[in-house]
């Protein structure tokens, strides 16, 4: 972009994080996720950065917080709140660290320090203020200056002593939040009063704290993590934070045990690990982790920034939720001839993965969000696995923008396009029906050959498009008449690994039923489905011959797939594609013990989130013990196995009042049976 529409970009972000920064901060009305917010703020940065001659000291980049609510008091801190800076990865804690260094060493300072490393509890921060050991205030942070005075309020949670043991003065600095369970108690009553639901439990916490009414308060079990001593008076000499986090816990604050000292950014980042696998376990939001150098020596000498000190920095857990710019909008085409509208991202970190596509879904989605090329959006991971547009910032549309036109032929073949009703929402979808389409056939082979499929090691993506331009695949059949010498010496193959592909291949002959099915492609099938019609007519000759009430006489097979299905075996092309296949595999029926005996018979299962073991391992172990594996949610659902990061597919069951099995109460459950 060229200077006058960076100066534009800069102001637009301006005003988009200041009205958010008010909602936020002053009305704890929040409309965006933290992590959007955050993104908005780097993407400031970075252009002000780029641009140092649009950069000012009013920027949201140079403040701290906002300003308090006029309902309470207004307090003046006896010393200022600052916050850390954020850091996002491994890079940009090393970098920390690097600065620090180069500080000290101008300040001929060679003391070895180590780190404590605190979670970051995503709540409301607290000032209170002892002297000679009794509560005198209590505060919000507000814009860092001047807070609100919540006194009263903060007087009635119970980890607060209103005496210490000892009558000192000092700030004590914490966090307020409420448990997990208490928001799901609370959000009960307001539901049942037609009140709003809180979103998380830091807006409760926050919302809680902002009551006028103290005994509101005092029902709801506000906690407070203490982690801050500032202005101790007397003859107490404090020189690390770890003895602060000690002194704290023995004047009977509650003090977070979730901490470690940390010698190396290697333990940090070992340590940071272990903690993004279990935060979900924790009974109060968490969204980052404090890491702190723990000598007050050193952090002493390092000082402060405009904004932040330079000894401590928050190391943000992976965003499940950003914002980037769509650059370009091109149409995929699937193998069932399924036209994708796919956009190209700049580059972005999400989830802990670099994302730069994401699909659209369709011209409903389109026309849904109203999104142009040239757009911010607003970008999050469907299940913590598929990048996801779901929301467009209008107020950053650039001039320059362009609509996304729906294209009305194939952009590969050229031929008309047609359109279907898809769904479950009934959206228009919109299909190249050329059955010779290039994309549909390469797109055909890939499922083909997939792990779920055919699984045959070796033939990647990428090694199909290239056996099918030069001309070694043509059909699936052919990818069983390939020899060693067909491919020894192309694309870096030699003769032993030439050797293993056609080894995969063989090896892939003898298929299950349900894989063979699952990987002719047909319409609609998918693998569960695969497996349900497999175990239904156990033999592939009774499948190809079965009639259309056969189908649609099965449980779970509506008129649509079965329709789809018999449509497929009638189709003069794929029964030259069966004859093929059916001389070069073997296909494995399906047994005739019945398993209806199994301790998991008549049990519907849907597995979500990340497991200890591969999801396949648990769909294979549950069908083996008589059950079945659905991909979605219903009333019909038995129980949910759900693992860490659990997406929708866990809210749903909640709502429904199914049962939700760990990996421990999975195998209680089988072992009960």
């Amino acid at each position: 972009m060229n200077k006058r529409e960076a100066e534009k970009k800069i102001e637009g972000l301006r005003q988009l994080l200041e009205k958010h920064r008010i909602l936020y901060h002053v009305l704890d009305k929040p409309e965006i996720p933290d992590d959007v917010y955050d993104s908005l703020l780097v993407e400031l940065s970075r252009l002000e950065e780029q641009y140092p001659e649009y950069d000012s000291p009013l920027s949201p980049t140079h403040r701290v917080g906002g300003e308090p609510l006029d309902e309470f008091q207004k307090v003046r801190h006896a010393t200022r709140q600052w916050s850390f800076d954020n850091v996002f990865n491994r890079d940009g804690l090393e970098k920390w660290q690097e600065r620090n260094t180069t500080l000290l060493e101008k300040a001929e300072v060679a003391t070895p320090y180590d780190y404590v490393c605190e979670l970051k509890i995503d709540g409301l921060k607290v000032i209170l203020t002892y002297e000679k050991g009794k509560l005198i205030k209590a505060a919000t942070r507000g814009d860092g200056e001047v807070g609100e005075d919540i006194t009263e309020n903060i007087k009635t949670v119970q980890s607060i002593p209103l005496v210490l043991p000892e009558p000192v003065s000092m700030l004590v600095i914490g966090e307020a939040w409420i448990k997990k369970s208490d928001l799901k108690k609370i959000n009960a009553e307001q539901k049942e009063g037609g009140l709003p639901e809180y979103a998380n439990t830091r807006n409760l916490a926050a919302g809680t704290l902002r009551q006028l009414d103290p005994k509101v308060v005092a029902r709801r079990n506000i906690q407070l993590f203490v982690y801050d001593i500032e202005g101790l008076d007397g003859e107490k000499e404090i020189k690390t934070q770890e003895e602060e986090l000690k002194l704290l816990e023995s004047f009977g604050f509650l003090v977070n045990n979730e901490r470690r000292v940390c010698k190396t950014l290697d333990d940090v980042q070992d340590y940071y690990d272990e903690v993004i696998h279990k935060r979900d376990a924790f009974e109060y939001g968490v969204d980052g982790m404090v890491i702190k150098i723990n000598s007050h020596s050193v952090w002493d000498t390092l000082g402060y920034t405009a904004k932040s000190p330079r000894g401590g920095v928050a190391y943000k857990f992976p965003a499940e939720t950003t914002t980037t710019v769509i650059e370009s909008v091109h149409f995929q085409v699937g193998r069932t001839g399924a036209i994708t509208p796919v956009a190209q991202l700049h580059p972005v970190l999400v989830a802990g993965s670099v994302v730069s596509r994401a699909t659209l879904h369709n011209a409903d989605e389109i026309e849904r969000l109203g999104v142009r090329i040239g757009d911010t959006v607003m970008l999050r991971k469907a299940g913590d696995v598929i990048p996801e547009i779901y929301d467009v910032i209008e107020s950053l549309r650039p001039k320059r923008n362009k609509k996304i036109l729906i294209p009305e032929t194939c952009p590969v073949c050229g031929k008309e396009l047609q359109k279907r009703i898809v769904g479950k929402n009934k959206s228009v979808g919109i299909f190249c029906e050329n059955p010779d389409c290039q994309a549909k056939h390469l797109e055909g082979l890939i499922h083909f050959v997939s792990k779920k499929a055919m699984n045959i090691d070796g033939l990647g993506e990428k090694i199909i498009e290239d056996f099918v331009g030069l001309g070694i695949i043509t059909d699936y059949a052919s990818i069983f008449d390939i020899k060693v010498s067909d491919v020894e010496g192309l694309f870096g193959y030699g003769k032993k690994s030439a050797e293993n592909l056609v080894s995969a291949i063989h090896a892939s002959r003898r298929v299950d039923l349900h894989r063979f099915l699952f990987a002719l492609g047909i319409l609609s099938v998918g693998e569960v489905s695969a497996k349900d019609i497999s175990k239904h007519f156990k033999t592939f000759e009774a499948i190809h011959s079965a009639r259309l009430e056969d189908f649609v006489a099965m449980y779970g097979i509506g008129e649509v797939m079965a329709r789809n299905i018999v449509d497929y075996f009638n189709a003069p092309r794929n029964k030259k594609i069966i004859e093929r296949l059916l001389e070069r595999v073997e296909i494995i029926p399906v047994s005739d013990i019945s398993k209806d005996g199994g301790v998991l018979s008549g049990k519907t299962f849907v597995i979500t989130g990340t497991l200890s073991q591969e999801r396949d391992y648990y769909k294979e172990l549950i069908e083996s013990l008589g059950g079945r594996v659905s991909g979605s949610v219903s009333s019909r659902t038995s129980y949910v196995l759900a693992g860490e990061n659990a997406g929708s597919k866990l809210a749903d069951a909640k709502k429904l009042g199914i049962t939700i099995l760990d990996e421990k109460g999975f195998v209680s459950l089988t072992n009960r049976q």
